[in-house]
């Protein structure tokens, strides 16, 4: 018998614990909607992308017949993944003639260029390296997002 209500405690205790990790790390869950990036960061990045990106992709980012757009369709294509892979992308392979030539900060800019060309909203944080495993490219608004608006 008491090792029966040991057996249930234990496990009523395991479904408490579990259930409270699903909260929390429900609540630790950052999406490029949540204002990621400022606005004076992307303007830097718009600096930088018309530097080094709008020979290829075009001024207005709708690229051309070689190279891909980055806006509209660009958008689906990063979504499911973090926002590192975007930017590990951008660090590695561009600009073509070039790649990795810029620096991590010029690339994070470049980055918050392409979410505010995309109507992804700014906050009062810079977009930097260090978190960006943890926000996730949601190509479109979350639901939640969109019951608050």
């Amino acid at each position: 018998m008491r090792y029966r209500t040991i057996l249930a405690a234990a496990a009523m205790l395991t479904t408490i614990l579990a259930m409270a990790a699903g909260t929390a790390g429900a609540q630790k869950r950052v999406s490029i909607w949540d204002g990621v990036y400022t606005d004076t960061q992307a303007e830097r990045g718009h600096t930088l992308y018309m530097q080094n990106c709008s020979r290829c992709h075009g001024a207005d980012l709708s690229g051309t017949y070689e190279t891909p757009p980055l806006m509209g369709r660009f958008m689906p294509y990063w979504s499911g993944s973090t926002l590192d892979a975007l930017f590990e992308y951008v660090s590695t392979a561009m600009p073509l003639d070039h790649p990795g030539m810029l620096g991590a900060g010029a690339n994070t800019d470049i980055v918050a260029f392409l979410l505010k060309s995309n109507a992804i909203p700014s906050g009062s944080k810079e977009l930097s390296t260090a978190n960006l495993k943890t926000i996730h490219f949601d190509s479109a608004k979350p639901a939640a997002k969109r019951a608050q608006k």
